[in-house]
Parts: C-alpha cells; structure tokens; sequence
C-alpha cells in the first residue's frame, strides 16, 4: 500500500468519478482504476460498490477513506517537522480556529508571524469548536484558538484575553430605545441571535435566563458575520462578541446598547495545545511565542510554557 495510492482513493471517494478524480491529480482515468484496483489487491477488500455508471463506498470503503485522511495527514505532518527542523525559517504551522477569531483575530496575527518568518507557511482551518478539537486530538492541527473552554484532558488552554458580550444596533433603531436598556425590554424587541443549540447561545441564554427575561428571537444565524450584517440593516437589536464589530463601533455604523440588570457576558479565547508536545518545532513555537506575547505577555512566562505543555 502506497500513500499515491491513498490520495487517489480519496479523490476517487470525494467526487465519486475515477474521471473527475484524475483530473484533479492529473492522471487518466486508466491510471486511476490501476491504483484503486492495486490498492483493492493489497487490502483484499473491495472498497468500491460498482453500479453501473454509479458506484458507493463499501464498509471497508468508507473505513479506508477515513483512516487514508489520517495517514495522509500524518505524512505531511512529518515531512513538514522534519524539514522545520532542517530548516528552522521554514516549515509550516496549521492552525484551526473557531471562526470569529478566524476572521477578526487571526488576520492580524499572521500578518505579524509572516513579516517575521516569511518563509514558514501557516495552514489554517476555521469552524466550530468541536472541530477544532478533533483537528488538534488527531492531529491535523498544530495549536488551535477558541473562544469557549475546552476541558480534554489531552489538552493544554492558555487565555489570551476576555472577549465581552455587547448589545448593538443600527444609529436609526438605537434611537427609538431608552438609554440605558433595562433588560425587560429584551422581551418585547426582535433580538438578532446567533443560532442554538451553540456553546455561544448557551452562554448568552443562560445570561437573559439569570435576568429573568424570556427573548423574542426574531432571528437565528449561523454565524456571528450573518448577526452583524442582519443588525446592520437595521432588523433588531443583536447580542455579539466585541471582536466581531469594533470597525462598526468606530466608524459608527453600529451603536453599543448598555443594559441595565443584565450581568456582564464575556468570552475568553484561547490558546490550545496538546500536552506531550515540547515545542520544539521552530514554526510552531514561534507562533505560540507571538500569540502569547501580543495578548498575554503579562500572564505567560515564556519559559514556563514548554513544561506546562509536557505536562
């Protein structure tokens, strides 16, 4: 069994067309049925249910394709460790993010490491939490940045800064509200919130629970871009992380609503590493060294990291 011949299968299983597969390697759809057919071979399975112009995955199938992403990825993993090691300006770093950092933090800091290490190439993958994990468990990440608490023992969290929960409207709908809200009024506005079940509207359900107030949710969005483009149009009153919408602030297309009876909702974003790791990789210590200057130089000592990480 041959990686080449892994990364073909998981062409072939993505598009599920030996044709199309071939054309993203660059190979023919001849050389592709010899691969899939010399990796059955060497299995001993048949991984490919063939009907007719159509075909699935068999139950060994949909094993391989699964397990191929992990191999695979190992294998970069290592060829990028051993060169970073070889060559300590070079190398790579992956980093998974949930995606407010992805879009309103990150940014930044990468600019920043590239200025300093402009031949280390940073990978980066944004979504949920739970993807974020899974990516660093299995190691498809190198570190991860979060804005909820993560409790797996097999990792190690380092808060960089609180991030507050604030209410914000448009400047026409700001108007029409008393200044400041008092929290009973949440019951009788159109609230712009984004969706459940989220480890975000747990937080701030929990908040307008402790206040007593039941919400008129009069929009749900997946995404914390979508509330602020919503809020924007002048729909409602949203709940948003500060870091989603301080350009709005500034430059006045979005007002701050203070609440009064309301206690403070704040988020704190992360650092995250897996234990047993000991930074020796220059790409990623460097990274981890800049993120924690930038925002916690007053928290972390940067000796103290690499035996907190060892654990």
């Amino acid at each position: 069994m041959e990686l080449y011949q892994l990364e073909t299968f998981l062409a072939v299983a993505r598009e599920r067309s030996f044709t199309r597969a071939g054309e993203i390697l660059g190979l023919t759809q001849p050389a592709v049925t010899r691969q899939i057919a010399a990796l059955e071979r060497d299995l001993g399975v048949e991984l490919i249910e063939r009907r007719g112009r159509t075909f699935g995955l068999t139950a060994a199938g949909r094993l391989v394709e699964e397990q191929a992403a992990q191999v695979l990825a190992a294998s970069n993993q290592l060829r990028s460790r051993v060169q970073a090691l070889a060559n300590p300006q070079s190398g790579e770093v992956s980093v998974s993010c949930v995606t407010t950092v992805g879009l309103h933090t990150l940014p930044s800091l990468i600019e920043e490491f590239a200025s300093r290490y402009p031949d280390v190439r940073v990978r980066v993958w944004s979504g949920r939490t739970e993807g974020v994990i899974d990516r660093l468990l299995d190691g498809r990440a190198d570190l991860g940045l979060v804005s909820a608490p993560v409790t797996n023992s097999r990792l190690l969290t380092l808060p960089l800064f609180d991030d507050p929960v604030i209410a914000v409207a448009a400047p026409g709908f700001a108007e029409t509200l008393a200044r400041p809200l008092p929290v009973e009024a949440l019951g009788e506005l159109d609230l712009i919130l984004f969706e459940s079940p989220s480890r975000f509207r747990a937080l701030v359900d929990a908040a307008l629970q402790n206040a007593g107030v039941l919400p008129r949710i009069a929009m749900e969005l997946d995404s914390h871009e979508a509330v602020r483009r919503a809020v924007l149009l002048g729909r409602g009153l949203a709940l948003v992380p500060h870091q989603a919408v301080p350009e709005d602030l500034a430059s006045g297309r979005l007002v701050r609503i203070e609440i009064d009876g309301l206690d403070p909702i704040v988020r704190r974003t992360s650092l995250v590493l897996r234990r047993g790791d000991n930074l020796e990789l220059p790409p990623i210590r460097n990274f981890v060294w800049l993120a924690l200057a930038r925002y916690a130089s007053g928290v972390w000592k940067r000796q103290d990291v690499p035996e907190l990480v060892r654990g």
